[in-house]
C-alpha cells in the first residue's frame, strides 16, 4: 500500500512538473521559431516589387521580383493545381520545383524548407505565389535552437526525475511511519489478547464441567472462538506483511497442493449443499512456500463456499500459461457491485455488514490473500460475468 501511494505521488509530481516544464520550453521554442521567421520576413519586402497594402492586391497579383533582385538563391514561383506556371532563376533546378509544390499544399504562409525560408500567399483559391531564399543562418539557428531546446528538455526530465523520487519519499515517510506503528499496535494487541482469551476459555470449560451446559455459557465460547479467530487472522495478516517469504521458498507440485486443500473443504462444502469442481492441470510447478498458497486457496475456497447459492457448484481452475500460472475459483453467486470490486480486498470491508456479523467474519481474509499475493509479485483480481463471480490470481513463471 505505501509502495503505491509513493508511486502515484511521484506519478503526480513527475507530469506535472513535466507539463510545466515542457510548455515553458515549447513556448520559448515557438517564439524564437517565430522571431526567427518574421525577421527573415522582413527581407522579403526588399525583393519583392510593389509590396501591396491589402490581402484583395495580393490575391489579384501574387508576388513579383524586383529586377535589381534577380540574384542567386532567391526564386519566385507560381503554383497552379500542383503543376509550375511561371517562375524565375530556377530553370532546370528539380529541388526547387519539388519544394514549390510541397508549399502549394501546405497551409502555412511561412516557414522553412530544406535549406530555405518561404513566404507563400493564395491567389483565387488554385493559384501559390512563393518567394523562397536560401537562407542557411537562420535556418541553423532554428536547428540550433531546437537542439538545445530538446538537451534543456532531457536535463529537466532528469532533474524532474530526481526531485519527484526525493519528494514523494518525503512526502510518505510520515504515512510509512504511522503505518508501521500500526502495525506494530495490531501485532502487540493481538499477542497480548492471546493470554486473558486462553485463560477466559479454560474458565469456561471450567465452569461447563461444575454447571453443566447452558445458552449463557454457550453465547460466551461462540464469542471467544470469533475473538479466537479474529487474533490469529489480525497475527497471520501482521506475519505476511512483515516476514520475507522469499526465504522460505522452494519448488513445489502446486497441482497436487491445491488438491490437497480442496479434500479439506469437501465436508464443508457437503454441509453448505455446495459442490467443489476442479480443473486442475497437471504437475504444475512454482517456486513459493506450501503454507502461503495454502492460505490463499483456503481463503478463495471459502469466500466462494460463503457466497455460493445452493446446490450450485464452486469451479477451481489452474492453467499454466508461457509466463505465468493462472488460478481461477468461480462460483455462481449474487454479483459484486463494480464499485465494491477493489474495496473488497481492503482490510475490514465488508459488502453486506449485517450478515457479515452474523457470519462472525471480519473482511480480513480476502486482504490477506492479495498481501501473500502481492509478496510473490502476482495480481489478483475480481470479475463478474455469466452469473459467476471469478476471482483470478495470476503469478509470474
Amino acid at each position: 500500500m505505501i509502495k503505491k501511494l509513493s508511486q502515484r505521488i511521484f506519478l503526480l509530481i513527475m507530469v506535472s512538473l513535466c507539463i510545466v516544464i515542457l510548455g515553458i520550453v515549447t513556448l520559448f521554442a515557438f517564439l524564437n521559431y517565430d522571431n526567427t521567421i518574421n525577421a527573415t520576413m522582413g527581407m522579403f519586402d526588399r525583393f519583392i516589387e510593389g509590396k501591396p497594402k491589402r490581402n484583395s492586391e495580393v490575391k489579384e497579383e501574387g508576388y513579383k521580383l524586383k529586377p535589381e533582385f534577380n540574384i542567386e538563391g532567391l526564386y519566385n514561383v507560381l503554383v497552379e493545381n500542383e503543376n509550375i506556371v511561371q517562375n524565375s532563376n530556377i530553370q532546370n533546378d528539380k529541388t526547387i520545383i519539388e519544394y514549390a509544390i510541397k508549399i502549394s499544399k501546405r497551409k502555412s504562409e511561412k516557414g522553412i524548407i530544406g535549406k530555405y525560408v518561404y513566404k507563400a500567399r493564395r491567389i483565387d483559391g488554385n493559384k501559390v505565389s512563393i518567394v523562397l531564399i536560401e537562407n542557411e543562418t537562420a535556418i541553423l539557428h532554428i536547428r540550433t535552437m531546437f537542439l538545445f531546446s530538446g538537451i534543456i528538455l532531457i536535463i529537466s526530465f532528469v532533474i524532474i526525475y530526481i526531485i519527484a523520487k526525493r519528494l514523494s519519499k518525503i512526502i510518505v515517510k510520515p504515512v510509512e511511519e504511522n503505518f508501521e506503528k500500526q502495525k506494530q499496535f495490531i501485532s502487540d494487541a493481538s499477542h497480548e489478547l492471546k493470554t486473558p482469551l486462553a485463560v477466559i476459555e479454560a474458565n469456561i470449560d471450567v465452569l461447563e464441567n461444575e454447571v453443566g451446559k447452558n445458552k449463557w455459557i454457550g453465547y460466551v465460547q461462540n464469542e471467544t472462538n470469533s475473538m479466537d479467530k479474529l487474533i490469529n487472522e489480525l497475527l497471520l495478516l501482521t506475519k505476511v506483511e512483515n516476514i520475507d517469504t522469499s526465504k522460505e521458498c522452494k519448488r513445489f507440485n502446486l497441482s497436487e497442493e491445491i488438491e490437497i486443500v480442496l479434500s479439506m473443504f469437501e465436508s464443508i462444502a457437503f454441509e453448505n449443499q455446495v459442490k467443489i469442481i476442479s480443473n486442475i492441470n497437471k504437475d504444475i510447478v512454482i517456486n513459493g512456500n506450501k503454507d502461503d498458497i495454502e492460505h490463499i486457496v483456503s481463503i478463495l475456497i471459502d469466500n466462494a463456499i460463503k457466497h455460493t447459492e445452493k446446490e450450485k457448484a464452486i469451479i477451481v481452475e489452474l492453467k499454466k500459461g508461457k509466463s505465468e500460472i493462472v488460478l481461477e475459483v468461480k462460483n455462481v453467486g449474487e454479483p459484486i457491485p463494480e464499485e465494491e470490486k477493489d474495496k473488497i480486498f481492503e482490510r475490514f470491508y465488508r459488502i453486506d455488514k449485517s450478515r457479515s456479523r452474523q457470519e462472525k467474519r471480519y473482511g480480513l481474509g480476502l486482504a490477506i490473500a492479495k498481501s501473500i499475493i502481492e509478496k510473490y509479485k502476482g495480481k489478483i483480481e475480481v470479475d463478474c460475468k455469466d452469473n459467476f463471480t471469478i476471482f483470478k490470481v495470476v503469478f509470474p513463471y
